[in-house]
């Protein structure tokens, strides 16, 4: 992986279909900045992916995990991604292809988004504070949304349980994985459904 300027990458980024030619910027971007873009062209398979601040994979992603150095920042990745596990983020991802993950449990503080070009293919997906935009289809058994909202083009192949309008989060989630106050422990969910057990009331 090499490194390459703000410019050279905006100029890769109006090359690229959508979404990632209407998706991927950057608006921290500083021109000054010594670690500019990280880029890798072609396929990358590796254990543990760091963003720092914009990474950007011009092929498919194999990963286990996905962590960030900084407070804020954006991963490209214009072919398809398999994903182990997806959390709390402070940064932007964009997937040209299918994004393939076990678990998604996303929380971003209303401040990140996840983009997918493709299909969208995991075992649970909850988002906690994250706008998710599907162009293609989401092939999950349960989608919950609690607090911002998920957008499937392709429809949602699986339960769709939409919890923002103040529907308490004890008629949905077990005692488990929530505060005593009866918000969201979402350390807890993550451990839960990352354990392979389910977090909803049955």
């Amino acid at each position: 992986m090499h490194t390459i300027s703000y410019d050279a990458f905006e100029d890769w980024v109006r090359r690229q279909p959508p979404p990632v030619c209407e998706r991927a910027f950057f608006n921290d971007a500083d021109p000054d900045d010594e670690e500019q873009v990280r880029f890798h062209q072609g396929d990358l398979e590796i254990d543990t992916l760091m963003v720092a601040p914009v990474t950007v994979i011009d092929g498919n992603l194999t990963v286990r995990d996905i962590d960030y150095a900084y407070d804020t920042g954006l991963l490209v990745v214009s072919g398809n991604v398999i994903c182990q596990h997806l959390g709390r983020m402070n940064i932007d991802v964009v997937v040209g292809g299918d994004l393939h993950v076990k678990t998604l449990c996303l929380n971003t503080l209303n401040d990140y988004c996840l983009f997918v070009g493709g299909d969208l293919h995991c075992d649970f997906l909850s988002e906690y504070g994250a706008y998710v935009n599907v162009r293609g289809k989401i092939v999950c058994p349960t989608v919950l949304s609690l607090m911002n909202e998920i957008v499937a083009h392709g429809g949602v192949q699986g339960r769709f349980i939409d919890a923002r309008g103040g529907v308490p989060l004890g008629q949905v989630l077990i005692d488990a994985v929530l505060m005593p106050d009866g918000t969201l422990d979402e350390e807890k969910l993550q451990a839960l459904v990352r354990g392979g057990a389910s977090p909803f009331v049955s």
